[in-house]
């Protein structure tokens, strides 16, 4: 088959599954206040959080990794997830649930507003243009995105 190597499905679920292992301990010490995290550009946040929204469930760590793999191609750093997880929290995006992840109702909403027409780059020139200060709805999604439409125009 050329140059193509084919990997065996389990071991590529173990690789997300070791990659997960060594993001967890940064990523629950940053959510629980006793790390510091440093910012990292927001397309980071972006691509976490299309990562959270491609599926409409909450995801364990390692499904979180390998849905940011499918969508950029990389895997994604421990301060990447960190913070990009802290950054979704402080927006109201982001759902908890024990060792699983996904994106609140209001914050699936709020993306889904975003990407509607547009795709991962959509969200990302958003998130850029709209740092995270507060509980953001998808109201508020919904008349920034009209106010950027009329200053176009």
């Amino acid at each position: 088959m050329g140059g193509v190597r084919l990997i065996p499905e389990r071991w590529v679920s173990e690789n997300y599954r070791e990659f997960a292992e060594e993001i967890a301990p940064v990523l629950l010490a940053a959510l629980a206040g006793k790390r510091d995290v440093p910012p990292q550009k927001p397309f980071v946040e972006a691509w976490l959080a299309y990562a959270l929204y491609y599926y409409d469930r909450l995801l364990f760590l390692e499904e979180v990794i390998e849905s940011a793999d499918a969508i950029n191609h990389g895997i994604p750093t421990a301060d990447d997830v960190a913070s990009a997880f802290l950054c979704l929290r402080k927006r109201g995006w982001l759902s908890v649930q024990g060792n699983k992840y996904g994106l609140t109702g209001e914050g699936r909403l709020a993306i889904n507003t975003i990407v509607a027409h547009g795709s991962l780059e959509r969200l990302n020139g958003w998130i850029s243009s709209h740092p995270p200060s507060r509980r953001v709805t998808s109201t508020d999604v919904f008349l920034a995105l009209g106010k950027s439409k009329v200053k176009e125009r």
